[in-house]
């Protein structure tokens, strides 16, 4: 429960890093010591007494629980009403209790229009040796953790005694904490006698470090810095909050919330035939009480994207005008330049690197393909397609700052042009990786780890760490993958297609494997079912053709046995790369991401956007696509 609540409430307050771990064998390690840069939200504070102690703790996932079960009693009354008028329509009622509820709670964290603290609050203290992994416990309730998940991941392969936790005051800018960041890193040197540290970085993080290594990369403390999921660009949360621009994406949430849970029962599809509606207007009658605690944030406006900062800037009242000074030379000085300034890092030895998602829309407002929190090209600093479009056939890079012709940084999917990022040729793009979930699938921690410990060099380096890959969160149940292929490539060596049941606990049965945007069949036994961690390989039919710079996608069909999720699919996408690139139409250089599903050609015309907007489209197309798979398995028996 503790958890749950955490993830809706870092939804709302941006930026979350929710990341249970995967047990692993301990390797020898004789590397630096790690530091861990937390997510938002994930450091505690306290107010500070007047000899400077801590005081009563104000914020924390470990009190979060106790504080909103006393709302939620102190307030029953009117929530009950509130909830009760929602059903009727209006939102206007509970989203009042709601809102005045988290002022109660945490108002205290409120800044002025200067970007300052109104209250005196502080973390817990930087010091190297009560915030040493194996130490914390003997001064602090282990809870205090800023990450205490990560940090029980990493021990797996990095000593305790060389973990450091670094407690940020998230609602402080970028610079600020970047200045605290290097203060520490100073400090955990004295403290170990090491020459440099390894810095692991999560979402807002992400940011800090960045600025961290803008400001102070070239002291060259650092040997390698791994960012996870980070939010170097922003996030258009952020602007959607601040502009009031807030359109919850129900299902997308629920399935994060299944991602980060494991849980092997969908159920975002009930979304699909019952949109939550009412979440927008209840969303945006807390909106203004919610931003009473953190509209003058100097982080929140310091993720706000380079693109629409001016924009809330002109508009922000003339009380704000110190906050905004503030956070105008951060967008301007830092985070306009933070490319070339991430390149010269690598360029003088400091091992920068990116893991980032996509494949998801932010779940408020602004479309942006990204891990639903942090849109990807703001972690990237790649070029991405509009949500739900992709490069046309035959687009090839186009960006100035990788210009090998060698390398081809076009995902498979072909929405991402990673040839305009920070570091082109270290950065790692999970298809399908939720926000802050990084530890939550073994291919993605193995990716992590390996950057951390300098065993990869660039997206080069190990075929079995391309740099775009699809996601396997055990949540998804199924993972496909073209044999004696490059992941994510279809070529004239893709004879077999493997498909494995990637979920913990389940039993899968394939019902169904097809192709879309080639002519192609696959044959194999439908009526196995899969233990979790068994494969089953089908056989491609069909002729690949001898083009390049086309997309494919091949859809699973599948059930999850003794579950009540009804039928599911998952579709991995493909770039056939099997000859002369096709032509390439710049006057049309985008198309839609996915395929007309068969089962629209047997609609009368209108009827599939009706039942689109009901929702039912896709169960419509797995009955259709399960159908054909029966018909075809009786032809083969025949």
């Amino acid at each position: 429960m503790k958890k749950l609540i955490s993830i809706l409430l870092s939804v709302c307050l941006l930026l979350c890093a929710c990341a249970p771990a995967f047990a692993a064998e301990a390797p020898a390690y004789d590397g630096d010591p790690v530091i861990i840069v937390p997510g938002y939200g994930a450091s505690a504070l306290f107010l500070r007494n007047a000899d400077g102690s801590l005081g009563e703790q104000v914020w924390g996932w470990n009190i979060i629980t106790d504080l909103l079960m006393d709302q939620l009693k102190s307030r029953a009354p009117e929530i009950l009403s509130g909830a009760v008028l929602l059903t009727l329509g209006s939102a206007q009622m509970l989203g009042k209790a709601l809102g005045e509820a988290a002022v109660d709670m945490l108002g205290v964290l409120a800044f002025n229009g200067d970007g300052e603290s109104v209250n005196d609050i502080t973390t817990i203290p930087n010091d190297p040796e009560r915030s040493q992994w194996d130490k914390f416990e003997d001064y602090y309730d282990n809870d205090l953790y800023s990450e205490k998940e990560i940090g029980r991941t990493l021990d797996d392969y990095v000593p305790e005694s060389q973990i450091f936790n670094f407690a940020v005051d998230f609602r402080y800018g970028a610079l600020y904490n970047a200045q605290k960041l290097d203060e520490y890193i100073e400090q955990v040197k004295a403290y170990t006698g090491s020459d440099r540290v390894n810095l692991y970085a999560v979402s807002h993080g992400g940011q800090v470090t960045a600025a961290y290594l803008s400001e102070y990369g070239d002291k060259l403390d650092v040997n390698n810095a791994v960012l996870t999921v980070p939010a170097i660009g922003g996030s258009y949360v952020a602007y959607d909050l601040l502009s009031g621009n807030v359109a919850a994406q129900e299902e997308d949430l629920m399935v994060f919330i299944e991602n980060a849970l494991y849980l092997e029962q969908d159920f975002e599809w009930l979304l699909k035939t019952q949109p939550l509606e009412f979440v927008d207007a209840l969303v945006k009658a807390m909106l203004p009480y919610v931003l009473q605690v953190c509209g003058n944030w100097e982080s929140l406006w310091d993720f706000v994207p380079m693109d629409r900062f001016d924009e809330l800037a002109s508009a922000a009242d003339e009380s704000n005008a110190g906050l905004i000074a503030k956070t105008t030379a951060f967008h301007e000085n830092t985070m306009a330049n933070i490319g070339e300034a991430l390149r010269s890092c690598r360029e003088n030895g400091v091992n920068v690197s990116i893991v980032a998602g996509d494949g998801h829309p932010t779940v408020t407002g602004s479309q942006q393909n990204s891990d639903a929190i942090i849109g990807t090209a703001a972690a990237t600093g790649a070029l991405v397609a509009p949500w739900g479009q992709r490069f046309a056939n035959g687009y090839v890079c186009t960006g100035d700052v990788c210009t090998n012709p060698a390398h081809n940084h076009l995902s498979p999917s072909m929405e991402i042009d990673a040839s305009y990022g920070y570091l082109p040729d270290n950065t790692w793009f999970v298809e399908g990786m939720y926000h802050g979930m990084t530890f939550n699938e073994p291919y993605a921690e193995d990716l992590a780890i390996r950057l951390l410990t300098d065993e990869l060099t660039d997206v080069y380096a190990d075929p079995d760490f391309p740099q775009f890959r699809a996601s396997e969160n055990p949540a998804y149940a199924v993972y496909g993958a073209f044999g004696n292929s490059p992941a994510g490539y279809i070529d004239s060596d893709s004879a077999t297609y493997t498909v494995k049941n990637i979920s913990r606990d389940t039993s899968v049965k394939i019902l169904s494997v097809d192709a879309d945007g080639l002519d192609l069949s696959f044959d194999g036994d439908y009526s196995a079912v899969l233990a979790p961690g068994e494969s089953t390989v089908f056989t491609v039919n069909g002729t690949i053709p001898q083009v390049s710079a086309a997309r494919a996608a091949v859809t699973v069909t599948f059930r999850l046995m003794d579950s009540y999720t009804p039928l599911n699919f998952r579709t991995f996408r493909y770039t056939v790369d099997n000859g002369e690139p096709v032509a390439y139409d710049a006057d049309a250089p985008y198309a839609d991401v996915d395929f007309t599903p068969a089962v629209n050609a047997l609609l009368p015309e209108g009827i599939a956007a009706l039942l689109q907007k009901l929702g039912v489209v896709d169960l419509l197309r797995v009955l259709f696509t399960v159908m054909l798979a029966l018909l075809r398995n009786l032809k083969n028996m025949i």
